[in-house]
């Protein structure tokens, strides 16, 4: 059979269309079968009970017309008449009983029928039940009489002995006349509850027959059921052979494949299929049944959880465009961080990609597929770290062509020297907290010296690295409390500047040396020409006196101008390049520079890099700003050196927004660098002189031009350390001006206040 089956065409139904197409043959066998059967068996039931009642009813005529006669001959023998009276009135009173519940069960009163009279309800039956009725009434009456006598029928005397009262007679005509009656009357209904007992018996043979045929009908149509089923499970089989070998096939591919592949639903949720290189990639097992949001959390930042979350809920609207939406995917390239066990972190690079999947043009799940880039990445940022460094390298030669050499050899020189100091502080013993803060506080002037004279020559790179630097060391000076063991990572940011700066200092001696080669060629020409100019003299005489001691005097004195590096140019490119970033304009005014001693030129020039710096930040407005208050739209810094008799002064001042000591106020409670008590009773100058308190600054947020709090700070100590003072002066709306000043040679001056 199983051969003959296999002949027919494969048919595909999943689970629910084989449940269902069972289902349909089952109730098609209720409804066809078991419930037509069911009913006629009921009627079976029904007339049989009905037959089985009229067959009971058939023996009331008998017993009434038999009581009839005894109790007639009772009386004329003078006897006991109770008991065929009780018969009467038995007989009557159950065929009255029955009676009415046949009658009741043909007006349509199922609910107070029972089996043996619903019979009775079929149409053919009423005309027979009718006439019954008709019948039974007249032999009711006349043996009503009968029915109700009640006391004794006779009499005594002693002449005559026992005879009928006039009761007795009066029974004795009643009775007479019932059994007159009731031979018209009883074998009339006894016709009909034969005529009622045959047709049920033929109502019975049809319900028979027809149950025969339903129980036929209901044999075939099992077979065929039957069949059926074991088509659909043969169907069903070979579908559950090929779905085994399909999902056999795809855990083999799901075993294979190197990208990790799941499936999500609406919820989010990743269903229970899933490729085996997911747990390689995450180094977990329990993904069947987890939210997306979970496998995400605790490995990537929580920004990026939520706007993944975000994306994925996006791809289920009709109305995205999958292949537009692919462009803003925020895990196209995501790093993960995996925690093993005993705190190991494992970071690399997925890439995870989205596709939408549909049945039936409606969007039931988003496949989502996990590659690991981490070597790609790796590469990439290998290839950018070279270009960069090789950028960085042409950048360098770049800024190093266009700084005067003079300027470039001072820088690194002081700049050596910087370093050197930082390194001799960083290895400074210390325990105390405020040993601590005051070694910070070193570092920061130095490290931001160095930033501010790279700023002004333009060397970005020296200057994004000691910003670093800066930041590490803010980091640090934001912590409650310090260790030595805080300040071991500035270390490896030092020796990077260190590095850089060996670096550009190789860079400039093998330039000098292109140099000295360059003009060591250009002097073996000059030779030539010469030795040919001397072999054309010799015919010639001389036309002209010689110059060359004049010439040379005059380059001997050019080498002595240049010997010292100009400050002015520095502070012009400073002022622009700070100006320009801030969205500003300025005019800087350099008085007097040339009159700086050498004694005072590395800190004039320090102390004029922080000011200047400072002045375009903090004081000089935006053009439109200038313009609503009628100054002009360049703000002008201008800068003096003088000679006094006494005494040399460096006054850097600014026509800008001023400085307001309410503000100064409200930014140190703020840093916590003074009580409300203290700031009740500060005056102008107290108020004024916390600028140059070590990480005091107006600025809101930090750059690499300020935010630190350094400047001022450096500009006061470095001052202070040549026995300086320096001061300020200002006027909200028009003006800041700070005055340094520096002691000669035979005096020294260690005061730092605020004017």
């Amino acid at each position: 059979m199983m051969s003959w089956l296999q002949k027919f065409p494969s048919v595909r139904l999943s689970p629910r269309a084989l449940v269902v197409v069972v289902t349909v043959l089952g109730l098609g066998f209720v409804a066809a079968v078991l419930i037509p059967g069911f009913e006629l068996a009921s009627e079976l039931a029904n007339t049989t009970a009905a037959l089985k009642l009229v067959g009971e009813q058939r023996r009331h005529p008998d017993l009434i017309r038999s009581s009839l006669d005894l109790v007639r001959d009772r009386l004329g023998t003078r006897g006991y008449i109770e008991a065929p009276l009780d018969q009467i009135r038995t007989a009557v009173k159950s065929f009255e009983e029955t009676q009415a519940r046949i009658e009741r069960a043909q007006s349509g009163g199922w609910f107070e029928s029972s089996s043996d009279t619903a019979a009775f309800a079929q149409p053919g039956l009423l005309s027979h039940t009718s006439a019954l009725r008709d019948l039974w009434k007249a032999e009711r009456q006349s043996l009503a009489p009968l029915i109700g006598f009640t006391g004794v029928p006779y009499r005594d005397d002693e002449a005559s002995g026992t005879a009928l009262n006039e009761g007795g007679r009066a029974l004795s005509g009643e009775v007479s006349a019932a059994v007159r009656a009731a031979r018209r009357q009883l074998p009339a209904i006894d016709a009909e509850l034969a005529a009622i007992g045959q047709q049920l018996q033929s109502q019975n043979a049809h319900s028979a027959l027809q149950l025969r045929i339903v129980m036929l009908a209901g044999l075939l149509i099992a077979t065929v059921l039957v069949l059926a089923v074991t088509i659909l499970l043969s169907a069903r089989g070979r579908q559950s052979n090929s779905l085994r070998e399909a999902r056999q096939q795809t855990e083999d591919i799901l075993r294979t494949v190197k990208d990790g592949l799941f499936l999500l639903d609406r919820n989010m949720i990743i269903g229970t299929t899933y490729s085996t290189a997911m747990e390689r990639l995450f180094q977990r097992k329990d993904f069947a049944g987890l939210k997306f949001a979970d496998l995400l959390r605790d490995i990537v930042a929580e920004r990026t959880l939520v706007t993944a979350e975000k994306f994925v809920s996006i791809l289920w609207s009709e109305r995205t465009n999958e292949n537009l939406v692919k462009s803003i995917n925020p895990l196209g390239e995501v790093e993960v961080r995996i925690y093993h066990g005993q705190g190991n972190v494992d970071t690399r690079y997925l890439e995870f990609d989205f596709h939408r999947v549909r049945v039936d043009g409606e969007i039931t799940h988003v496949l989502v597929s996990v590659a690991d880039i981490t070597a790609r990445v790796d590469l990439a940022h290998e290839l950018t770290a070279s270009q960069n460094q090789a950028q960085a390298q042409v950048d360098t030669l770049l800024g190093i062509l266009h700084v005067d050499p003079l300027q470039l050899a001072s820088f690194l020189s002081d700049s050596e020297a910087s370093m050197k100091m930082i390194n001799a502080v960083l290895r400074e013993p210390a325990r105390e907290e405020g040993a601590f803060r005051r070694k910070l506080d070193g570092l920061f002037r130095q490290a931001h010296s160095v930033k501010g004279e790279a700023a002004s020559l333009g060397l970005s790179s020296i200057e994004s690295r000691a910003h670093a630097f800066e930041e590490d060391l803010k980091a640090l000076r934001d912590k409650s409390e310090l260790s030595g063991n805080d300040f071991l990572p500035l270390v490896i940011k030092l020796d990077d500047l260190l590095t850089h700066l060996q670096s550009i200092n190789d860079l400039v001696t093998r330039l000098s040396k292109l140099h000295l080669k360059a003009q060591e060629s250009v002097h073996a020409a000059t030779a030539v020409t010469e030795g040919v100019g001397q072999v054309k003299n010799a015919r010639q005489p001389d036309v002209a006196p010689r110059t060359e001691p004049a010439a040379k005097t005059d380059l001997q004195a050019s080498a002595d101008a240049a010997a010292r590096p100009e400050i002015a140019p520095l502070l012009q490119r400073l002022a622009a390049r700070v100006a320009g970033e801030s969205g500003k304009e300025t005019a800087l005014e350099c008085v007097g520079f040339e009159a700086i001693p050498d004694l005072y030129r590395r800190l004039i020039k320090d102390v004029a890099v922080q000011a200047v710096r400072n002045a375009v930040v903090h004081g000089i407005e935006p053009r439109t700003v200038r313009e609503s208050l009628g100054k002009s739209p360049a703000g002008a810094v201008r800068l003096e050196f003088q000679s006094l008799p006494d005494a040399y002064r460096l006054t850097i001042e600014d026509d800008g927004t001023g400085l307001s000591t309410e503000r100064i106020k409200e930014t140190a409670l703020q840093k916590g660098l003074i009580t409300a008590a203290q700031a009740e009773v500060m005056d102008a100058k107290q108020t004024l002189s916390l600028l140059f308190q070590a990480g005091f600054t107006m600025a809101e947020q930090v750059t690499k031009d300020a935010g630190r709090g350094v400047g001022m700070n450096l500009i006061a100590e470095r001052v202070r350390e040549a026995g300086g003072r320096v001061s300020i002066g200002t006027r909200p709306g028009k003006f800041t001006r700070i005055s340094v000043s520096l002691p000669l040679p035979s005096k020294r001056i260690n005061v730092t206040e605020a004017a």
